[in-house]
């Protein structure tokens, strides 16, 4: 069986954005300072402190995999680890991949899900992520034929966005990372991106919605300041790729768009069955307050997938509900809140499902998807 894992991370050099983006944008670049009056390290973004609670704090989340496992937590995580030189080593990558029987991997950057949600300027945005892209795809050319970076999409400016997904296209990108986020209040299904996503399918270039951290996050009116932790984490940030989902379902962006590609990425899959339901019963009587021409179910068999946890126990229900052919698995390494020994997890998660059915979670659906 050759199991794809569809959803990994980088975790980046700390100077990637200065060393490769256009040099007239250097100076704005995402960057590790010193601050002054507290002699603590910060993260600028077009010379501003990002709205960190603890640089080295989220670091550690970062890069923290498997230290949960050992009895650790947030607070005590390595916090210096993130600074090693060992994330950027493909050779060592694909060991883990051997170990855990995972013959590819499609892999998100991790510090772009943290300047995506604070950064306004389409400019900036679009020259940060082509610096990034620059990397992952030289980083892995080695290893080509098994890590799959996800390059870095900004919907900021359509135009620039088109650019970037035909330019990665050429270097044999399978998926971009968008980050589920609303930008000025628009829906996914807004008219402005129509050519990101006609250029997408165009492109054959699937479409990964992943969370980012981002102050207009779902259910921000309950907490303003600070982030609230285990809230944050667990009912409001995650809910993020499900909503952009939806806006894109709702505002017909499957019916211009039939061949495009969407999947939510690390936001689990226990939602599935109410949503489907929910967007189906509406749908029924008040279908005509949307461009959908026709039942969520039909868009989720056509056009959606849905990254798992390895470890949900809500998992095998889903797929018996909602079929066996739009599932994969993800396991968020290196990132503290990721799952060792993924395979293996999920594959205890599923055992009372049909063999098929485990094999195409495991294999076929993230390939299908990923188009590996």
């Amino acid at each position: 069986m050759k199991i794809i894992d569809g959803d990994s991370h980088f975790m980046e050099p700390l100077d990637l954005y200065e060393r490769h983006i256009d040099p007239a944008l250097r100076d704005r670049a995402v960057k590790v300072a010193t601050d002054p009056a507290t002699g603590k390290r910060v993260m600028l973004c077009d010379n501003r402190p990002l709205k960190l609670r603890d640089l080295d704090e989220l670091l550690g989340l970062l890069s923290g995999y498997g230290q949960k496992e050992d009895g650790a937590n947030a607070a005590s995580f390595d916090r210096y680890i993130a600074y090693s030189a060992k994330w950027q080593d493909m050779d060592a990558r694909v060991r883990f991949l051997d170990s855990e029987e995972i013959a590819f991997q499609v892999i998100y950057p991790s510090l772009g899900i943290i300047w995506e949600g604070e950064l306004d300027d389409p400019i900036l945005a679009d020259a940060l992520c082509r610096a990034y892209n620059r990397w992952a795809f030289a980083l892995v050319a080695a290893q080509s034929t098994r890590l799959f970076p996800a390059a870095h999409i900004s919907l900021r400016d359509s135009a620039l966005a088109v650019a970037e997904l035909t330019r990665v296209a050429q270097l044999g990108c399978r998926t971009a990372f968008v980050s589920a986020a609303p930008i000025a209040g628009r829906s996914f299904g807004h008219p402005v991106y129509d050519p990101i996503w006609a250029a997408a399918q165009d492109l054959d270039i699937s479409i990964g919605l992943h969370l980012v951290s981002h102050r207009h996050y779902t259910g921000s009116s309950w907490y303003k300041d600070p982030k609230p932790g285990l809230m944050y984490f667990t009912m409001n940030l995650i809910q993020d790729p499900r909503q952009a989902l939806t806006t894109m379902v709702v505002d017909g962006v499957f019916e211009r768009f039939p061949r495009l590609r969407v999947a939510t990425v690390e936001a689990m899959v226990g939602w599935v069955g109410e949503w489907l339901e929910r967007l189906d019963y509406r749908y029924s009587y008040m279908g005509h307050t949307s461009q959908m021409k026709r039942r969520a179910a039909e868009y989720f068999a056509r056009n959606i997938w849905v990254s798992a946890d390895p470890e949900e126990k809500m998992f095998k229900y889903i797929v018996q509900f909602a079929g066996d052919d739009k599932f994969f698995i993800g396991s968020d390494y290196p990132h503290a809140e990721g799952f060792v020994h993924p395979v293996a997890k999920a594959r205890e998660q599923l055992a009372s499902l049909p063999p098929s059915s485990v094999e195409k979670i495991l294999c076929k659906n993230g390939r299908d998807f990923y188009r590996i």
